[in-house]
């Protein structure tokens, strides 16, 4: 084993249960990206908060699924989801993406 290998080796993360590393889904994989439905852009996705991804598009802000997703490689195809709940979901979280916490002492909370 090289000198490098080893240095590497250090500061890796130790992984106990290889099968979870599977399940845990990373956020930016999803950021970035134009989403397709159809052949056609709905938008581009700016974030992604617990199982949904928030996209910008001409209709404001929209929050699909995670299940939704068919593809995700250059671009995101997804399927079918529903609009309505997609645009109120993303209004909402716009709504209280900058919105400031504060304790009981004045301090700023996340």
């Amino acid at each position: 084993m090289s000198i490098l290998n080893k240095i590497s080796n250090c500061f890796k993360k130790n992984i106990k249960n290889p099968e979870e590393k599977g399940n845990k889904f990373n956020a930016h994989e999803y950021v970035g990206k134009f989403i397709k439905q159809n052949n056609t852009d709905i938008g581009e996705s700016i974030a992604v908060e617990k199982d949904r991804i928030i996209v910008k598009n001409l209709d404001g802000i929209m929050s699909l699924p995670i299940e939704a997703v068919i593809t995700n490689t250059e671009n995101i195809v997804v399927g079918d989801f529903n609009r309505e709940e997609s645009l109120q979901l993303g209004k909402e979280w716009f709504d209280r993406k900058d919105t400031l916490k504060f304790d009981e002492k004045g301090m700023l909370v996340k």
